[in-house]
Formats: structure tokens, C-alpha cells, sequence
């Protein structure tokens, strides 16, 4: 028996390379391709419009020890000695940021910050190691790195500010719990103060190619499943017009209709034969 070719809808196995050459004919069609684009632009255009400008503020700061050291001497006539601040960084100065980057990052305290779950301004306090620019040198000092995010230029800087003012009472608090000498306390001090706000545009621009090439793959998908129906109702047309149009003996197997047509040319001899001259007729 002959193989059969299925060239159906389904049966011509479209690879990617004919998928993408549909989407492009789609797309050059005068009543697809046009609305589709224009409504994709206007769907991204309103959604830049929609969603808000943020802005970011930045400051680095770094702990310091004061002039006469951490010890006081209990000899009045033997001070101790002063040293330079800047060359008396230890490992014990790192462990107090890291005591004060985890108190600041309680949800109380963000909360009193301005900075909230349910906030459109939030904050970053950490050593500096979500800034690339400080990545290396958060790693060789005492440092604190505060980054406020908001959808006003004032309301970035002002929480920046607010944690500074915060992360330096938390200090002294904590110091005098520890009923340190007011000579020794350790100091916050600015390696970058408050840097003006700058917008950032990286969630206001993910979100406008997300709407972008979303509506251009609903609606290119759309009007690609529609052709794909009608070419199937196309292609199983021409077999229900053939069924509905022969006649009840087409639709029998083959042995049958010869069979068929055996008879009836049987048939057709025994009349020709009863109807001849030669047959007998009635009298009344």
C-alpha cells in the first residue's frame, strides 16, 4: 500500500527558522503589523509615564579612634601619647561597624528611618560591599556605606542624612553603655558626605521593555494562532465537501462497489434480453 503524505496543519513540522519567517510576514501585514507596533509603543510609553523616577543619594563614612588612643592612662602626670588616627585602623574597629550595620538594619530601625516595608523610600547600610566603586576598599577598613533610594530627589538625600545622624547616636549610645572613657570614643567621619541625588532609570526602563515586548508577542501570537486555525480549517474543508457530495455507495469499501457493479450489469443483460422481439406477449 502507498505511504501517505500528512501535510496537515501539524504535520509540516514548522521549525524555528519558518516560525520567525511567519512572524516577519505578520508583521508586514498592512492590518497586523502596524496596530500591533503602535499599540506596543503606546503600552510602553504609558508605562515610562506611569512608573516613577527614582533617585539616589550616597555617603561613605569611616570609624575612627581619637588622637590619644583608646586607653586612659590613670596617671595624670603620665598622659598617654598621641598618635594619628589615620594610622590606627584594627581588626577591633571592624567588629564595631559590624555592630552598628546590624543594629541599623533591624525593622525597627529602618522603620524609624522613613524606610519601611510598605515605603516608597528605602536604604542600604552595609561596608561599602554592594558598591562596586568601594567593593575593594570596604575590605581594608572600618568603613560604613549608607545608599538611600526614593521617588523625590529630597526624600533620597534626607533618609542618607537621617542615617548618618543615627549611626553616630547609636555609637555614642553604645559606648556608654560600656561606661567607656569619654576620651576614647570612637568617631564617625566622612570619607564622602551626601552626594546629590542622581535619578536612576533601571527599574523605570526594565519595566518599559517588559511592556514593550509583551504586547508584541501577545498580539503577534494572537494573530499567528488565528492564521494557524484557519489554514487547519482550510486544509479539512476539501474532505468534507467530498464526503457530503458522493454518493452512499462511495463511501463502501472497494470489494464491495465491484460486487455492485457486477450485479447490475447482470441486470442490465436479463432486461435487454426480456424486452427483445423474440419475447412472449400477453393476448386479451
Amino acid at each position: 500500500m502507498p505511504a501517505v503524505a500528512v501535510t496537515g496543519a501539524h504535520g509540516t513540522g514548522q521549525g524555528p527558522m519558518e516560525f520567525w519567517k511567519s512572524m516577519w510576514g505578520l508583521l508586514r501585514r498592512r492590518y497586523v503589523g502596524p496596530p500591533v507596533v503602535l499599540l506596543a509603543v503606546l503600552a510602553a510609553a504609558v508605562t515610562f509615564i506611569l512608573v516613577p523616577t527614582h533617585y539616589v543619594s550616597r555617603a561613605f563614612m569611616v570609624l575612627a579612634t581619637p588622637a590619644g588612643g583608646g586607653t586612659l592612662s590613670l596617671d595624670p602626670s603620665k598622659p598617654t601619647g598621641l598618635t594619628n588616627p589615620l594610622l590606627n585602623f584594627n581588626d577591633g574597629l571592624k567588629t564595631t561597624t559590624g555592630i552598628l550595620i546590624q543594629a541599623m538594619n533591624t525593622p525597627q530601625a529602618l522603620a524609624d528611618l522613613g524606610a519601611g516595608p510598605h515605603s516608597a523610600t528605602s536604604i542600604v547600610i552595609n561596608d561599602g560591599t554592594s558598591s562596586p566603586d568601594l567593593l575593594s576598599s570596604s575590605q581594608n577598613g572600618p568603613f560604613v556605606y549608607v545608599e538611600g533610594e526614593s521617588t523625590s530627589p529630597e526624600a533620597a538625600s534626607a533618609v542618607v542624612k537621617k542615617a548618618q545622624d543615627q549611626l553616630r547616636q547609636e555609637l555614642v549610645a553604645r559606648q556608654k553603655a560600656l561606661n567607656a572613657p569619654p576620651i576614647t570614643y570612637l568617631a564617625m567621619v566622612d570619607v564622602i558626605s551626601p552626594t546629590a541625588p542622581v535619578t536612576k532609570m533601571t527599574l523605570k526602563l526594565q519595566l518599559t521593555g517588559v511592556a514593550l515586548l509583551l504586547v508584541l508577542l501577545l498580539g503577534l501570537g494572537g494573530a499567528y494562532a488565528r492564521d494557524r486555525m484557519r489554514e487547519s480549517r482550510k486544509l479539512r474543508a476539501p474532505d468534507n465537501v467530498a464526503e457530503l457530495t458522493r454518493s452512499p455507495g462511495e463511501l463502501d469499501p472497494p470489494t464491495v462497489r465491484i460486487a455492485r457493479a457486477k450485479d447490475k450489469a447482470v441486470l442490465t443483460v436479463r432486461g435487454t434480453l426480456t424486452d427483445g422481439p423474440d419475447s412472449p406477449h400477453e393476448t386479451v
